[in-house]
C-alpha cells in the first residue's frame, strides 16, 4: 500500500514554444492545485513541487536516429511516470503539445486521471503527430486555430494561449 501521496496535476511540455504556452497557461490559473512538471525544458517557473526530465519522442532532424530515440523515450517515460506516481497522486495531466506527452497521457488515462491536451499554437494548417494520438487519449482536446478544426471535429477552439 502506498502512503498518502499529495495530489498533483502533471504538466507535460517541451522546449521553446511549448514552454511559452505552458507559462501563459499556468500564469492564469488559480493556486488551487500543486503541479509537477515532466519536461525537457530547463526553464523553471516557481509553481512546481518538482520537475522531472524527459526526452523528445523523436528527433526532428535525423530520421534514422528515431528508432533509438523512440526506444529510449519509451523506457524513460515509463520510468519517470512510475517515479512520479509512486511519490504523488496524479489527478490530472495538462500538455501543450509535444510528442513526449503521448506515453504520460496513456499512463494517466489508465490511472483514471483527467487528461487535457492543447494542440500547439504552431499548428495552423496540419495536425501534429502527437495531436493525432492525443485526440483519442485526452478527455478535453483544445485547438488554438480554427483552421485545424476539420482534423479534430470534437476539439474545443480556444484561440491562442
Amino acid at each position: 500500500m502506498l502512503k498518502k501521496r499529495p495530489e498533483v496535476v502533471l504538466l507535460v511540455f517541451g522546449k521553446g514554444g511549448h514552454t511559452a504556452q505552458m507559462t501563459r497557461f499556468i500564469r492564469n490559473q488559480p493556486e488551487a492545485y500543486d503541479y509537477v512538471a515532466l519536461t525537457n525544458s530547463n526553464k523553471v517557473f516557481g509553481r512546481f513541487l518538482a520537475q522531472y526530465h524527459l526526452l523528445e519522442a523523436r528527433d526532428k532532424y535525423y530520421v534514422f536516429k528515431n528508432i533509438f530515440v523512440l526506444f529510449t523515450y519509451l523506457l524513460l517515460s515509463i520510468f519517470q511516470m512510475m517515479r512520479i506516481t509512486c511519490k504523488y497522486r496524479v489527478i490530472g495531466m495538462i500538455s501543450t503539445g509535444p510528442g513526449m506527452a503521448v506515453v504520460p497521457g496513456l499512463f494517466c488515462r489508465l490511472l483514471g486521471a483527467k487528461v487535457i491536451y492543447f494542440e500547439s499554437w504552431s499548428r495552423i494548417s496540419t495536425p501534429a503527430i502527437a495531436g493525432k494520438f492525443m485526440y483519442y487519449v485526452a478527455h478535453m482536446f483544445f485547438i488554438q486555430h480554427q483552421s485545424i478544426q476539420k482534423y479534430y471535429p470534437k476539439a474545443i477552439y480556444i484561440g491562442r494561449l
